[in-house]
């Protein structure tokens, strides 16, 4: 069946201010917010477990396939007629699968397996309309983080901030051009406008 609404992913480095946007964006378009389950009591253990021994590549690869299944499956069967924000698409699973992988002296073959797992996803995945990537410096979503207080994010490291940085900057352009995804950067760094980022949305699915 050929899909008629849209979907729209705000991609962005930990702690850029996601969460903060997604229903003011989604209030300025009336389109429906898909957040990510971050209040889900195995996300939370998983994500804790992982940043309190991130070499542990166990920790890692049960929190990626947690949240990959999970993110599948929240758009799963939704209303055709509505639009949707979505805090992070399976494009994010891509881009911290590779950073993890890459970033071991010995990485463990789940991790490709897992690679593979999300590409095969993607087919039954909805289409991406846009992808908005909010850009900030390392060195400002490391103090947001820190400011805001999440039990299970205690401990991140800025080297990690930092590594999904850089992975975001050159992983996440070639993802959406082999994906024909249209990329809308803002600069996050002090926040923006909603109406803004929405008016861009809109452009950019209108001549796309």
């Amino acid at each position: 069946m050929t899909q008629t609404n849209h979907f729209v992913a705000v991609e962005a480095n930990i702690a850029a201010g996601k969460s903060t946007l997604l229903p003011k964006l989604a209030e300025a378009l009336d389109w429906d917010p898909i957040q990510e389950p971050a209040e889900d009591p195995e996300f939370a253990r998983l994500l804790g477990e992982f940043t309190k021994n991130p070499t542990v590549s166990g920790n890692r690869i049960r929190f990626q396939s947690y949240i990959t299944q999970r993110r599948a499956e929240i758009v799963e069967n939704l209303p055709a007629n509505r639009n949707y924000l979505i805090k992070r698409s399976l494009y994010s699973d891509l881009i911290f699968t590779q950073a993890n992988f890459l970033s071991m002296e010995q990485p463990d073959t789940e991790f490709m397996l897992h690679y593979c797992e999300i590409q095969k996803r993607l087919k039954d995945y909805p289409r991406i309309s846009a992808v908005v990537y909010l850009h900030t410096t390392p060195e400002k979503a490391h103090e947001r983080l820190q400011s805001r207080g999440r039990e299970a994010e205690d401990g991140t490291p800025f080297e990690y901030i930092r590594d999904i940085h850089n992975y975001h900057e050159a992983i996440l352009p070639q993802i959406c051009a082999s994906m024909n995804t249209p990329l809308v950067t803002m600069d996050w760094n002090d926040f923006g406008c909603e109406h803004q980022v929405a008016q861009q949305i809109l452009d950019v699915i209108r001549q796309h």
